[in-house]
Order: C-alpha cells, then sequence, then structure tokens
C-alpha cells in the first residue's frame, strides 16, 4: 500500500483552517483519522490522501489551494529529512537528499535531478504504479492538482528558506492546464509558469544549486540522514538494500564490511542475503560502492574531518585507496574537492 507521512497532511490541515474550514470534518469524508495528525510517525494511504487534497480544494474554493497549504510547511513536516536538508551544504545536495529519501514523504511519488547546460531540472510526479492505482480508485479525484502544486511550491519555500528569500527558479513546469489562479502562481514562484507540461519540475540555475548554503552543517546534516534511513529501514522490511545501507554506515569506521557479518547483522544468512540483494538487482559491491561515495562527499564537506580520518571513517585502508576511490566517483582528488567546496 502507497502512504504518506502524516506530518505532510497537517499542512493540508493547517491551510483549511485559514479559510475558517472544519479539518477535522474534511479529514473524515476523505476516509482520514486526524487524531493521527498527533503522532510525528503515523502514515496514511495515498488514495485518502489524493482524496483529501481535492476535497480541500473544493471547500476552500481555491484552485490554487496548494500555494497556500506550501506556507505552513516545517522542518518537522519531512521528519529528520527536513532538518538534513536546513544542513545541507547546497540546493543541489538538498535536492540529492530529497531525490534519495523521498519515500519518507510519500511512497507513491518519485523524483530526480538532471542537469543541462546552465539548468538544472527536478521533476517530482508519482510513480507509475502508484499512478495507476489512483486512477483506478479513485477515478473523480484525478482532477485535483493541489497535491502537486503543495509539492512544488513546499520545495520552493524550503529553497528560501537555506538560500534566501531570493531564491527563484527559472522556470516552473505544471502538467495542470491554466488556472484561474495563474497570476498568482507566477507571483508566488517568481518566474514563468509552463502550464499543460509533459511533466511537473523545478528549472534552476546551476550557479544558484552549487553556492555554499550560510545554513550548511555537514554534521547535522549526516546525523539526520542517519535517522530517515533508519525510518526507512522500519517503513520498508522488506527492502534489503536499505537495511543493508543502514548495517555499513554503522560498520564502516570499524573496517568490519565483510558480506558475511552485515548478513551476521541482519540475523540471515549469507546466502538468504545474497538471493535478496539479487532479487532487488543490486550487488553488496555496488551497494558498498555507493554507500562510500554519498558518506564522502559529507565528511569532506565537514572540515572538522582531516582526509586521514575520512579515509579511516569509510572503512578504507589507505589514504592511496580512498583517493583512487575518489578519483573514480567524481573525477578529482579528495583534496582538489575539499578545495572548492570549503
Amino acid at each position: 500500500m502507497f502512504s504518506a507521512i502524516s506530518s505532510w497532511a497537517l499542512v493540508v490541515a493547517r491551510a483549511l483552517q485559514s479559510y475558517g474550514c472544519d479539518s477535522d470534518d474534511v479529514f473524515r469524508k476523505a476516509g482520514l483519522d486526524p487524531a493521527k495528525l498527533r503522532d510525528p510517525n503515523a502514515r496514511y494511504p495515498v488514495e485518502a490522501m489524493q482524496r483529501l487534497w481535492k476535497l480541500a480544494e473544493d471547500v476552500s474554493a481555491d484552485p490554487c489551494f496548494g500555494l497556500s497549504a506550501a506556507r505552513y510547511w516545517h522542518p518537522t513536516t519531512f521528519h529528520a529529512l527536513g532538518y538534513s536538508w536546513m544542513a545541507s551544504h547546497s540546493l543541489r545536495d538538498a535536492l540529492e537528499r530529497m531525490v534519495r529519501y523521498l519515500r519518507i514523504v510519500t511512497t507513491a511519488a518519485q523524483a530526480r535531478l538532471d542537469d543541462t547546460g546552465s539548468v538544472s531540472k527536478f521533476a517530482l510526479g508519482a510513480s507509475p504504479e502508484a499512478a495507476r492505482l489512483l486512477t483506478t480508485r479513485n477515478p473523480e479525484f484525478g482532477q485535483s492538482f493541489s497535491g502537486i502544486d503543495a509539492g512544488l511550491a513546499t520545495l520552493v519555500q524550503m529553497c528560501r528558506g537555506v538560500y534566501g528569500e531570493e531564491f527563484a527558479p527559472q522556470r516552473v513546469m505544471t502538467t495542470r492546464e491554466r488556472p484561474s489562479c495563474a497570476a498568482r502562481m507566477e507571483a508566488f514562484y517568481r518566474c514563468p509558469v509552463e502550464y499543460s507540461a509533459a511533466e511537473n519540475a523545478l528549472l534552476i540555475d546551476r550557479d544558484q544549486l552549487d553556492q555554499q548554503l550560510p545554513t550548511a552543517h555537514a554534521e547535522l546534516a549526516r546525523t539526520n540522514d542517519k535517522v530517515v534511513a533508519e525510518y526507512l529501514a522500519h517503513l520498508d522490511r522488506g527492502d534489503v538494500e536499505m537495511q543493508v545501507r543502514v548495517k555499513m554506515v554503522d560498520a564502516l569506521p570499524s573496517g568490519e564490511l565483510s558480506e558475511q557479518s552485515i548478513a551476521d547483522a541482519l540475523h540471515l544468512s549469507l546466502r538468504s542475503l545474497q538471493r535478496k540483494l539479487r532479487e532487488s538487482g543490486m550487488s553488496y559491491k555496488e551497494l558498498l560502492d555507493g554507500t562510500r561515495r554519498e558518506l564522502a562527499r559529507q565528511y569532506l564537506d565537514d572540515s572538522h574531518y582531516s582526509i586521514n580520518e575520512v579515509t579511516y571513517l569509510l572503512g578504507f585502508s589507505e589514504p592511496s585507496n580512498f583517493t583512487r576511490a575518489f578519483k573514480r566517483w567524481y573525477g578529482k582528488s579528495p583534496t582538489a574537492y575539499r578545495a572548492e567546496r570549503i
């Protein structure tokens, strides 16, 4: 079952209240228990969330209800991901976190960040499987764009929160037709909005994307990433890839990174772990390499760690081994990377 974290629904409740609407009544009509809003770990079925967005748009009589909801975003809206976002080194770092950990917000969505020339595109939308499910189960609720409007608008609010109020995308793309509130949308984004587009996306200048943020704090970002990963490992108990990543992060500094040691930590036989990884289309070696690659950049963004300390935190036996791996990942040495970032 696809689900969304209840704190994402809380922005809907608060926006409804700002219109003078009875949010509890709207939640119940959507098939949601409003009491779960007080539980930060609760999750709601996505099909009920789709009904909630449409009902909220209807009772507020606002075709741009999603923009109003975005005003009520808070770092806790996205659990620990909100705090790792706030501590990210750059907007690119923050958006890559959103791509990587979007499932904490909703398991029905997918996102990607692509670079094209001087512009980067952050695209957001329902996964094909979720789209088919929602069309089948909620055909009468398929015309509400408030949920995706809120998603894009919240991302812009989040970017302004760390980059500065002057942040604006170069362009916004939305699959909805031009609404009656188009002028309000364009005023909020402070850029052209392309309607009836092929996808929902923010186009951002790459220079903005790669600037170091004044709120950057590598240790806080890394600590909250671990909280997010542990949450997702619990949420996706059948997702062996996430579970292995969590155990790898714990084991890296000790160097106890054999496939057998990770299998033992997960209370699995080695053969069972290998089979589960094959079924997920991932090998142990690929997971280890990807985990090290992700953490390497985070450690190097933190000036408190020397290159030698990063080497051992990542489970490499020698700095030369780390340097070779880092050049393979990023095309430059750890020393050159750090000189550019700090």
